[in-house]
Parts: structure tokens; sequence; C-alpha cells
């Protein structure tokens, strides 16, 4: 799977979902809890990161946090991203 997913026909929810997010250090920020998609424009938005990383270990995955689809890298058995994220 690459990052070329954004339009919905081609993402399959089940296979994003638990995926874990690394960011460019090779930190674990979390997993995919669920796929955020705008269904007027056919693309995909971003994923809501819960528990199972650092945002975890900080207390601050209760509510999850949107991880915005245009800095994701690629998707395969992780799901990378161009930058860190800084909350």
């Amino acid at each position: 799977m690459t990052k070329n997913l954004g339009v919905i026909p081609f993402v399959d929810k089940k296979e994003i979902i638990g995926k874990e997010v690394v960011d460019t250090s090779g930190i674990v920020i979390g997993k995919v809890e669920d796929v955020e998609v705008d269904f007027e424009t056919q693309t995909l938005e971003g994923f809501m990161i819960g528990k199972g990383g650092i945002f975890e270990r900080l207390g601050r995955s209760s509510n999850g946090t949107l991880i915005p689809y245009d800095i994701v890298k690629i998707i395969g058995d992780k799901v990378l991203l161009t930058s860190e994220i800084n909350e």
C-alpha cells in the first residue's frame, strides 16, 4: 500500500486501523484508531491516533490525535510520517 490512497475507493479501513504510526525519528507515536474521510471530495483527510505510542506515555492519547494525511510518507506495515509530531 502506498501514499496514493487518497481516493476513498482505494482505502480499506480494515487494513489501516491498528497500524503503528512512526515519525521521522523512528518514534512510534500511536496506533491508527480511525480514518478521517472527506466524502464530498472523496479524499483521505487523516488518521485518528490513539493508544500504543509516545502520546499514550505522555498521557495525550485519551481523546485521540488527528494526523493529517498530507504528512504521511507511506503506508505499509506501519504508517510513516514525513515529519515529527510535536504536540
